[in-house]
């Protein structure tokens, strides 16, 4: 049951998760409060045009933020990948602390699916669980989601697509489990809607489960034409430490750890599969990936 219908102040409504999360929670006919730094842009346009409202702003205004958070029931807190360690961080434990002020009801941190017990000493890998720890010690009913690799990410530029194979961080014979986006927001509304139940929770998040093999057969049958399958070659991980942190942690770290896809379910029955969302609402990009190939 909705509490009484106060608005949601969504962060990151014109990024992927965020907008997900807006659209979701306008669905669930929540009202929706979303900071954007340039309300004429078409993804605040779009936004403005579907119910939400729009508040004129930026991470660093913390003046228009706690104005922001009056009269609010939650809060979903996203933070772009654009930024340094340091402004994640800063940025981050501000808005937390910008809601524990403003006694926020529910608030929601979209962190990542790499953290793990211990900090790695890299700042970029342990910006998000510095600002998990921050949360935790606030006086504040907080939910913690950590979606696991999104699905978008295997159809960008550099994965070999545009060549008729597809290159990733897992060996053929392993799997791993892979984030709709557009599951993140459907997930985090109904935690919205039952707050007793998430609170104080921390929740991977997933979509499916794929190994190599299946990466395969899945691309080459939505594609129409052979699709194969690598993983990223050794000397190319050592060379960048990015891809060889995700693909140390899928073998044995925290990107190795199932998440129960029942549960997800359960709180998201539309849970969609990788094929599913290849012939769907991937179907855009993975042309657009693909279109090299066909020329």
């Amino acid at each position: 049951m909705i509490n009484d219908r106060r608005p949601i102040l969504v962060f990151g409504a014109t990024g992927r998760q965020g907008g997900s999360v807006a659209k979701a929670l306008l669905k669930a006919r929540w009202p929706v409060r979303v900071l954007v730094l340039d309300p004429s842009d078409l993804a605040s346009v779009a936004l403005r045009d579907a119910g939400a409202e729009l508040v004129h702003g930026s991470f660093a205004d913390t003046d228009v933020i706690a104005s922001a958070m009056r009269d609010v029931h939650g809060v979903f807190s996203v933070l772009p990948a654009n930024l340094s360690a340091e402004e994640e961080v800063h940025y981050g434990t501000s808005i937390a602390d910008l809601a524990a002020q403003s006694r926020i009801e529910h608030f929601i941190y979209s962190s990542g699916a790499s953290v793990g017990d211990r900090l790695t000493g890299v700042p970029r890998f342990d910006a998000k669980p510095r600002i998990e720890a921050h949360i935790r010690a606030l006086s504040i009913t907080a939910t913690i989601v950590r979606p696991m690799i999104f699905m978008e990410m295997l159809v960008r530029p550099g994965f070999g697509l545009d060549e008729g194979r597809l290159i990733s961080l897992i060996r053929p014979d392993h799997s791993i489990q892979l984030t709709a986006v557009e599951d993140i927001g459907k997930i985090v509304a109904a935690m919205f809607a039952d707050k007793p139940l998430f609170a104080g929770v921390t929740l991977k998040i997933a979509s499916d489960r794929v190994t190599g093999h299946e990466l395969e057969a899945a691309f080459t049958e939505v594609a129409g034409r052979t699709i194969t399958y690598s993983r990223f070659p050794d000397e190319v991980l050592a060379a960048n430490i990015d891809l060889a942190h995700m693909a140390s942690s899928l073998e044995d770290g925290p990107l190795a750890e199932h998440v129960d896809l029942t549960a997800m379910r359960k709180l998201n029955p539309e849970l969609l599969s990788l094929r599913s969302w290849l012939a769907g609402s991937g179907r855009e990009a993975l042309n657009r990936a693909l279109s090299k190939v066909s020329e």
